[in-house]
Formats: C-alpha cells, structure tokens, sequence
C-alpha cells in the first residue's frame, strides 16, 4: 500500500515538475496582457505621449459591439453555425485516420507524420525560418473571394475551371473541395491525440471480445469509443477553441482589424471578452450534453 501511495506521489510531482514551465511562462508573459485587455474592456482607451491613458466607462463599449457595430452582432451567429457544421465533421475524420494510422502497415511512421504536416507548416515559426510572413498568412487562409485558393498550395478554382463545367456547378464544386480540403488541414492534432488515445487502450479487451465472437464493429462502438470518451471530450473542446478562434473567424477578423488597423484597444477589447464569454457557454453546454447523453452511458 505504501509502495502504492509512493508511486502515485512521484508521478504526482512528476506532472507539477512537467507543468510548472508553462504555468510560470502564463504568469510572466500572459496574466499581465490579460488584465490589461480587461480593464481596456470597460474603459475609454487614448494612447498619448505620456502612455495609455484609461477612463471608466462600463459596458459602454459591449453595447456598442452589440447594437452599433453591425457586423459584429450579424457574424456572431455565423460563427457558431460554421462551428456546428464542422466540428462532428472533424471529428469523426480525424477518428477515422486515427484508427487507420493505429493499424500495422509499411510506411505507417511515414503516414502518421503526412497527417501531422499541416499543423507543423502552418505554425508562425516555421513560415518566419521560410522568411516570408505573408506566405504564413496565406496558409491560414481557406479562400480568397471566389478564388479558394488554399494557402497558395491548390487553386481549386483555376483546377475546376479546366473541366468546362456549367459556371454554378464549378463554384459549388470548388467551394465544397475546398472545404473538404480545410477540414483535412484542421485534423492533425485531433488526429495524435485520438492515436495516442487508441494505444493506451488494453489489447485483452480486443481479445476478449474476439473469444466472445464480438465483430469489429461491434468492438469500435462497444469497446473503442467509451474506452476514448476522456480523448473525445479533449479533442471536442480543442476543436470548438481553434475552430471559434482561429485566424479565419469573422469575428477575430473584425475585432483584430479594429485593433491593429484603428488602434482602437477598448472596443476591439469588448468584442473579444463578449466573445470569449459566448465561446465558454458553448463549450458548457456541449460537454454538459456530451456528458449527460454519452459519458453516463457508458459509464
């Protein structure tokens, strides 16, 4: 029993020791610019030669994110709607691939890193070591206008155009291989962690199954997916954050183009706090859900 106690304690220090970078770097880098973002929520920001100057103002500038800027309140349920659609799209993709890269074949460390490519070529540091920063902006980029031409990898719609097709079957077409195309570029993490998931499922519960005369698909809904409903709930609250934050949200784009373009901290800092708000709601709802419909049974 102690040996038990003292093995659990230094796997316990073990995950401080493994956190405590991160922790103390959020401390250092991070709690200072959020505090700072907060207060510029609920003031009236001037910049001035002598520094920023704050004024109290309350909810003045969440009442005009909501009912004086127009695009805000009309892309906010955009956003959402875009989320709905692709979140159990991704999901179920990066699961399918999991299972699939979680099988023996030749080439699999091959396939695995394939799958994993985008999240690595997309990162800021990789396109500052390549030297050109507007090539990093261009690979988040889904579409430009009609063109759809993803990161400047693939123009679907200079490919679509050779086909000679009816010019409404060729948009529709292209809009939906090139959101084919981003929902595969948003799988990789997804994809590593349903894997990691799925090999630290025990094999006796496979081969348990197969004794009982169990079919494989009967071993994915019955033993693979409640074995992985702590990875699922993970992988669903990842997928909801980058997908409601990432550089393509049409909320981020309006809230960060006030910032950066107008220099207009307080209001661009409103509309992001209103925002972080509506994304914790939506994430406590679906894992309430989740939890309710789908943990408990089975559990």
């Amino acid at each position: 029993m102690k040996k038990t106690k003292s093995l659990e304690a230094r796997r316990r220090r073990e995950g401080y020791i493994l956190v405590a970078p991160f922790v103390l770097g959020a401390a250092i880098f991070f709690i200072g610019p959020l505090i700072s973002s907060i207060v510029y929520a609920f003031s009236e920001v001037s910049i001035t030669s002598g520094g920023v100057l704050t004024k109290f103002v309350g909810l003045k500038n969440f009442k005009f994110a909501l009912n004086v800027n127009p695009q805000y309140s009309s892309y906010l349920p955009v956003s959402l709607a875009n989320m709905f659609t692709q979140i159990p799209l991704i999901l179920a993709l990066s699961l399918v691939l999991a299972v699939v890269l979680n099988q023996k074949f030749y080439g699999r460390t091959a396939a695995r890193a394939i799958f994993f490519l985008p999240v690595i070529i997309a990162s800021s540091v990789v396109m500052d070591i390549i030297g050109d920063k507007a090539m990093g902006a261009e690979l988040l980029t889904v579409s430009s206008g009609d063109s759809y031409n993803y990161g400047g990898l693939i123009d679907f719609a200079e490919i679509i155009s050779k086909l000679d097709l009816p010019t409404q079957i060729g948009t529709l077409l292209t809009k939906y291989l090139a959101g084919v195309f981003g929902i595969i570029w948003s799988c990789g993490i997804q994809t590593i962690l349903f894997l990691g998931g799925l090999q630290s499922i025990p094999q006796s519960l496979y081969e348990v199954s197969k004794i009982e005369g169990a079919t494989k698909w009967e071993e994915f809904w019955f033993i693979t997916i409640p074995m992985l409903r702590n990875i699922i709930s993970l992988v669903l609250v990842y997928s909801m954050i980058d997908n409601l934050t990432s550089a393509t949200n049409p909320i981020m784009k309006i809230a960060y183009s006030i910032m950066s373009e107008k220099q207009v901290y307080d209001q661009s800092s409103a509309m992001l706090w209103l925002y972080f708000v509506i994304i914790l709601g939506v994430i406590g709802i679906v894992l309430a859900l989740y939890q309710r419909l789908c943990v408990k049974k089975w559990d």
